[in-house]
C-alpha cells in the first residue's frame, strides 16, 4: 500500500466559514483540489473493475464476429484504400480491436463494475460533499458492505446487455432484409431504454451507498430521478460521452493507451460528472425532504402525547 499511503488520512473538508461554491464551479475546485485523491481512486476502481473490462472486452468482440461487423469493416477498408485482402484483414483487425477497446472501457465507464462501483461512489460522493474519506480503507468497506447489491446489479447489466444488443440487432436486421421502417421503430426504442437505462446507474450506485433499502426500491427510485431531472441527466451524460470519445479519437493509434488514460485520469471527466451531479441531486432533495420531516417529528410526537392525556378533572 506504499503507493497510496499518501491518500490513507482523511482530507481538510470544507472550512464552515467559507463560502460554498455552486454547480460548474464547485465541481472544477474539487477537481482541483482534489485531483490527486481523484486518480488514486480511479486507479483502485480500474484494477478491480478489470475482470468486467476483459468480460465486456471479450463480450464484444464475439458480438462484432457473430453480426458480422468484422467482414463488413475489413471489405470496407480494402475496397477504400485498394489494399490486398491479407492487408485489410490486418488493418480491420486493428480496427474492430479498437472499437472492442472502446465500448468495453465505455460500459464500465457508464454503468459501472458493481461492488467497486459502489465503493467508487461513496469515495466521489464524500468529495461532492466535502467530508473526509479514506480512499483505500473506506473505498473497502464500502465494497464488502454492498457486495451482494453490486454483484446483482452487474448480473443485471449483463443480462440487459446481451439481450437487449441480440434485441436491437433482430429488428435492425428484418428491417435490412424486408426494408420495412416499422422495423426501425422497436430498435428506436430499445435505444431510448438503453440511454435511460445509462442514466440511472449514477443514481443505482449512490443510492445504494447512502440508504439501506432493497434492490428493487434502488432501481425504482433511479428510475424516478433520472425522469425527474432528465434535462440534467442528459447533459451530464453528454459531456461523459463527449470526453471518453474525445480521448479516444485523440490518442487513436493506440486504443490501449487511450484506455489507460481514460482510466486513469478520464473518470474525473467521464464518471465522476455524472456520480457528482447525482449526489447533489439526492442531497437537494431526498436528504432535504428526510431532515425537513426529522425536524418535525418531535413536535408531532408531543402533540400525539398531548392528545392521550386525561383533560383536567378526569381520573
Amino acid at each position: 500500500m506504499g503507493l497510496f499511503n499518501g491518500y490513507l488520512k482523511p482530507g481538510p473538508g470544507v472550512d464552515k466559514d467559507e463560502p460554498k461554491k455552486k454547480g460548474f464551479f464547485l465541481y472544477i475546485d474539487i477537481i482541483w483540489q482534489k485531483m490527486g485523491k481523484l486518480v488514486a481512486a480511479n486507479s483502485l476502481y480500474s484494477l478491480t473493475s478489470l475482470l468486467w473490462i476483459a468480460a465486456l472486452y471479450m463480450f464484444f468482440g464475439y458480438l462484432f464476429i457473430r453480426t458480422g461487423i468484422v467482414d463488413n469493416v475489413t471489405e470496407n477498408i480494402r475496397q477504400a484504400e485498394g489494399l490486398t485482402a491479407e492487408q485489410a484483414a490486418q488493418l480491420g483487425g486493428n480496427v474492430v480491436v479498437m472499437l472492442q477497446i472502446f465500448f468495453s472501457v465505455g460500459v464500465f465507464v457508464l454503468w459501472g463494475s458493481g461492488p467497486s462501483s459502489a465503493a467508487y461512489a461513496y469515495i466521489n460522493r464524500c468529495f461532492t460533499r466535502g467530508e473526509p474519506v479514506w480512499v483505500a480503507s473506506d473505498g473497502k468497506d464500502k465494497f464488502l458492505e454492498n457486495f451482494k447489491q453490486g454483484m446483482l446489479v452487474v448480473l443485471i447489466d449483463a443480462v440487459i446487455l446481451v439481450f437487449g444488443v441480440n434485441a436491437m440487432h433482430f429488428y435492425y436486421s428484418f428491417y435490412t432484409s424486408t426494408g420495412n421502417v416499422i422495423w426501425l421503430l422497436p430498435s428506436y426504442i430499445m435505444v431510448v431504454v438503453f440511454v435511460l437505462y445509462t442514466m440511472m446507474h449514477s443514481y443505482i450506485y449512490q443510492i445504494m451507498v447512502t440508504f439501506e433499502c432493497s434492490l428493487g426500491a434502488i432501481y425504482k427510485n433511479a428510475l424516478l430521478l433520472s425522469i425527474a431531472k432528465l434535462p440534467g441527466n442528459i447533459l451530464t451524460t453528454a459531456i461523459s460521452c463527449g470526453f471518453l470519445y474525445a480521448i479516444f479519437m485523440v490518442i487513436n493509434l493506440n486504443p490501449l493507451f487511450a484506455a489507460i488514460i481514460v482510466l486513469v485520469f478520464g473518470l474525473c471527466f467521464t464518471r465522476y460528472v455524472t456520480d457528482f451531479y447525482a449526489a447533489r441531486v439526492i442531497e437537494k432533495t431526498i436528504l432535504t425532504n428526510m431532515k425537513k420531516k426529522e425536524e418535525k417529528k418531535p413536535v408531532i410526537e408531543y402533540l400525539d402525547e398531548d392528545e392521550n392525556e386525561p383533560e383536567v378533572g378526569e381520573e
